[in-house]
């Protein structure tokens, strides 16, 4: 069941001024291992209990304070920094419940919509996005 938030990484909650609800995404990617289909076509599964989830969203338009307040609440919960690994809970709406799991932070690409002389640092929005193992 909801609780308020949709995403967790590590003990820090993901606020809402940072995460563009609108652009959550949860896929819960079931696994299959040597799956195969006969001669006549038929599709032999041979799924696994063991799901791999993917989270994306976008956030809003931030200043550079903003993104560095977001980026230390992810990168102060990392378990392996080589890895970009973090334990993340996140709302899954196909379970209607929270799962738990160890995932890493792919590369996030940064646009920078404005910038001027005075050190003042507009992002565009900035998709992020964890995957688990």
């Amino acid at each position: 069941m909801y609780e308020g938030y949709l995403l967790k990484v590590g003990i820090n909650t993901i606020p809402f001024d940072y995460l563009r609800a609108d652009t959550y995404k949860v896929t819960y990617n079931g696994q299959d291992i040597d799956s195969y289909r006969d001669a006549d076509g038929s599709l032999h599964r041979n799924a696994i209990n063991h799901f791999v989830p993917k989270v994306e969203f976008n956030t809003p338009y931030l200043d550079n304070a903003q993104m560095q307040t977001l980026l230390r609440l992810i990168r102060s919960q990392y378990l392996d920094t080589v890895e970009k690994k973090v334990s993340v809970k996140c709302y899954v709406p196909e379970l209607d419940d929270y799962l738990t799991q160890d995932m890493y932070v792919p590369d996030i690409e940064f646009q920078i919509f404005k910038a001027d002389a005075e050190g003042n640092i507009i992002y565009n929005e900035t998709r992020i996005a964890f995957i688990g193992y």
